[in-house]
């Protein structure tokens, strides 16, 4: 507004200033008719009023008595006199044209002609001050529409800039009270404010993320203390019926004491398998990384496979091992591993049931894979084996003496070495147990 103001206000003061110089012409002119006369005839002012494009008012000013009006120029049906002349503003006058005040607004110039006796020209200014004021009341009108039409468009920047932040403000709310599914409205454009949407989009991502892995550990762990307490439970109830029978009947047979210190003594080493196999999870993650070595995977796997094919004579196995494939870990949970695939095969497949062992090196990564023609697992089973905690027995039965934690050390092994599990259907119709882990580009 006050730029507008100021470049509206300075043009009309230019424009304002531009008329002036053309009627102090004019006055010049016509006083240079008086000063170039050598009888200094002021008669002359006659002839130059009639051809002057503005209309000229004269006079004739004494010292010592009331002037007298040569011409007197009108405006309508108006006189413009010159009004209130004092010999002051005609002394004044001599050396420029001046402003003179009054009813009409008069600019004069002045002449010494002798004898005390003055020749006053004079130009009314009225309409150019009128042409000025109205100006500047259109320019101040101009910058104040100017001016209000910024602050509504303001206005609307503001609340078009605020909104957004009232959306994520309402947005945190809900947050906060606890609807982490809340996805923030995202702002228009490309300024600060989208981008401070995407980012807090992209960080309620994540928390929504490590809220569901959260939920999802915390039933892995349910379900993992719920096999482990029940692994413990069913045994410790067998030993607590056995120890009842042993203790208050002492009139059972010598049978039925060796039967119940059979059980008492197998479910004992049941019990003490399971604790093991506890330790051992709590274990895993305590290895550092300074405890790890370069391990020679296939000399691991060749090795199992010998025993394995030793203690299964009448089962079919095919070997593809590519030899001197180095990881980077713990030589004894690598074996763990291997064992525990293989004690499954035996467990869960007929002693016919054909068996294929794989490793070979896909570029920075071992694979390898155990295929059996066992039965296989229910398509429930295979979705529920990426969790990490899942038995492969679901229902605890214990037929053929049950893998208990054995995939829970199986998966946290491999996650220990960086590695993936997989398990699928085998083309040979049982279980595929599929594992990558990075080599290592080095021997030791």
């Amino acid at each position: 507004m006050i730029g507008s103001l100021i470049i509206n206000g300075a043009n009309s003061l230019i424009s304002r200033r531009e008329a002036i110089k053309t009627h102090d012409r004019t006055i010049e002119n016509a006083l240079n008719i008086v000063r170039d006369s050598g009888t200094q005839d002021v008669s002359r002012v006659l002839g130059f009023a009639d051809s002057s494009p503005l209309p000229i008012t004269a006079l004739l000013f004494f010292d010592d008595t009331d002037p007298i009006v040569l011409i007197e120029s009108t405006s309508g049906t108006d006189s413009l006199t010159i009004e209130n002349l004092e010999i002051t503003d005609v002394t004044r006058a001599v050396e420029r044209p001046i402003d003179l005040g009054g009813e009409n607004s008069m600019r004069i110039g002045a002449h010494s002609v002798g004898n005390g006796e003055w020749l006053v020209v004079g130009l009314s200014i009225t309409n150019i001050e009128r042409e000025f004021k109205n100006s500047l009341i259109r320019s101040l009108a101009l910058a104040s529409i100017i001016a209000l039409s910024m602050v509504f468009l303001l206005r609307l920047l503001i609340i078009q800039t605020i909104r957004p932040i009232t959306f994520i403000v309402e947005d945190a709310k809900r947050i906060a009270a606890g609807s982490l599914d809340v996805k923030l409205r995202e702002a228009n454009g490309n300024n600060e404010i989208s981008q401070l949407t995407e980012s807090l989009n992209e960080m309620l991502n994540r928390l929504q993320d490590a809220v569901i892995m959260t939920k999802n550990s915390e039933k892995s762990m349910k379900d993992f203390m719920s096999d482990a307490s029940h692994e413990l439970r069913s045994p410790l109830t067998v030993i607590r019926g056995y120890v009842d029978i042993l203790a208050e009947n002492k009139a059972i047979t010598e049978e039925q004491r060796e039967r119940a210190i059979f059980r008492l003594r197998s479910e004992s080493l049941r019990m003490s398998k399971t604790v093991d196999d506890l330790l051992t999870l709590a274990q895993i993650g305590e290895i550092a990384n300074d405890q790890t070595e370069k391990v020679n995977l296939s000399d691991i796997v060749s090795g199992f496979i010998g025993d394995f094919s030793d203690r299964n004579s009448s089962r079919t196995i095919h070997t593809n091992i590519e030899q001197d494939i180095f990881v980077e870990g713990n030589s004894d949970q690598l074996a763990r591993m291997i064992s525990n695939i293989i004690s499954n095969i035996e467990r869960h497949t007929p002693e016919s049931a054909e068996v294929e062992v794989f490793l070979r090196k896909d570029g920075i990564r071992a694979t390898l894979i155990f295929d059996d023609g066992g039965p296989g697992l229910s398509d429930d089973s295979y979705k529920r084996m990426s969790d990490e905690f899942q038995r492969f027995d679901s229902s605890h039965s214990k037929s053929g003496g049950g893998f208990g934690l054995g995939l829970s050390i199986l998966s946290a092994i491999v996650k220990k070495h960086a590695g993936e599990l997989k398990m699928s259907p085998s083309h040979l119709g049982g279980l595929k147990t599929q594992i990558s882990l990075p080599t290592s580009t080095s021997k030791n």
